[in-house]
């Protein structure tokens, strides 16, 4: 999903006092009116930011659990944020940051006003309630004591550090 805010260069963009606006609208106000480089600049963003989220990935996998910030760190969804500039009149991408919560308040917003006008509905909003459902069950077990019976053998081993990143307490009776 991709939502745009515009501003002025000499002024910061901030997600919540920008209206967010679709990319091909966005590009069409900065003059580019050929399809085909709306079409690629939309295809560069998406393996940006896709190169991005992977980085982001990769580096988080060699962390421990606590020093990706424990069981309530919120890595699930991302967002990438990121500038487009004009130099030598080329459009050019700049990642800026990524986070978790302005990217999603903004897309949630554009999905929101093109629904208004009839625009069909995207994942989005389908994505989120899986994860806000998915925290909250980890939320539910978090901290508390489980008891397993005869919880099987080596085979199972991802049950066990699931639970771990959960932040439950495991304790095995053998049989």
């Amino acid at each position: 999903q991709v939502a745009c805010g515009v501003g002025r260069a000499e002024a910061p963009v901030r997600h919540g006092a920008a209206l967010p606006q679709g990319l091909d609208s966005s590009l069409q106000q900065w003059g580019v009116v050929a399809p085909g480089q709306r079409q690629a600049l939309a295809t560069r963003l998406r393996g940006a930011a896709e190169t991005a989220m992977a980085a982001l990935l990769a580096a988080e996998a060699e962390l421990s659990p606590q020093q990706r910030g424990g069981a309530r760190a919120r890595t699930d969804l991302l967002g990438v944020d990121f500038l487009l500039a004009c130099v030598d009149d080329t459009l050019e991408l700049v990642a800026l940051s990524a986070n978790s919560q302005r990217c999603l308040e903004t897309c949630l917003l554009a999905e929101a006003m093109g629904r208004a006008v009839g625009e069909p509905p995207g994942d989005l909003p389908r994505l989120l309630a899986e994860t806000l459902l998915h925290r909250a069950q980890c939320h539910l077990v978090e901290g508390k004591d489980i008891l397993l019976i005869g919880a099987g053998g080596v085979s199972k081993s991802f049950v066990w550090e699931a639970a771990r990143d959960y932040g439950l307490r495991v304790r095995r009776l053998g049989c």
